[in-house]
């Protein structure tokens, strides 16, 4: 067996990993980081809040709800909550022309699933906006379709520009807002002594706060990115991501992360 083929089964191995989600996420990453053995240190670096005006968010639900809607799209855990605290009900039949959800990965299909939604279709492995365009995209029809698209109000256009120029008509609406969390001197100062070995990056707002909260990072901490969106987030603050998930899993990016760690465990990048 190589290093590479142990070095998941090895563990975190007492690591000190920040979660840097909060709520049921943030539970969810500590305990995946403590079954594989590492040392959660729970600090958000983000805070979900409601849109500043609720009524649109509300009105889309109303709409989704009257059939209005070819298609809903859901990118994140957080939309599917807040989409169904809206009012949003999950869509009733399968016969064809009947209204369809598509999740952009695994754990926003479960945020849905749990507020009674079945996803009729997820990317295979792409976990991401690119990934979820090629999938709706992967066997095009004559009709223009309109798509429903609650996100947070800083989430970029990828999907909707791909679907755009393939003619269908994306509403957008904003479902939440992303804002920075109070910050936590203490968590900051063990950062920047050294004291946390792994910090995990799970968004472009979460790249932002890591480089506004942490920067310099000492030598040996590895900065663990969810995805290539969100590597290059931390490239535009000057930050370099170690490890990168894909495909982007809180899982992927864990056993990644102990794979580097078992086969060079000198840390990261210094910077």
């Amino acid at each position: 067996m190589s290093d590479e083929d142990r070095a998941p089964s090895e563990g975190l191995r007492d690591a000190r990993v920040l979660v840097t989600r909060g709520g049921a996420a943030g539970e969810r990453d500590t305990e995946a980081v403590r079954v594989r053995g590492g040392l959660p240190v729970r600090s958000p670096l983000t805070v979900i809040t409601p849109p500043a005006d609720p009524e649109p968010l509300a009105a889309a639900a109303e709409a989704w709800n009257r059939g209005e809607y070819d298609w809903l799209l859901v990118t994140s855990a957080n939309a599917a909550d807040a989409f169904a605290a809206a009012g949003a009900r999950p869509p009733q039949g399968s016969e064809p022309g009947a209204p369809r959800v598509a999740a952009v990965g695994p754990a926003t299909a479960d945020a849905l699933r749990a507020h009674g939604f079945d996803p009729d279709l997820a990317p295979a492995a792409d976990y991401s906006a690119v990934g979820l365009a090629e999938a709706l995209l992967a066997h095009p029809g004559d009709a223009a379709l309109r798509f429903l698209l609650p996100v947070s109000e800083i989430a970029d256009r990828t999907l909707e520009s791909a679907l755009e120029r393939a003619g269908h008509r994306i509403d957008r609406v904003t479902a939440y807002r992303t804002q920075p969390a109070p910050r936590d001197a203490a968590i900051e100062s063990s950062v920047r002594s050294g004291d946390v070995d792994v910090i995990l990056v799970l968004s472009a707002s979460g790249a932002r706060e890591v480089a506004r909260r942490f920067t310099p990072l000492p030598a040996g901490v590895r900065l663990a990115a969810i995805g290539a969106p969100t590597a290059r987030a931390l490239a535009e603050q000057g930050l370099a991501a170690d490890v990168t998930a894909d495909p982007h899993t809180v899982a992927n990016l864990l056993d990644r992360v102990a794979r580097a760690r078992f086969t060079n465990p000198s840390g990261g990048s210094p910077r």
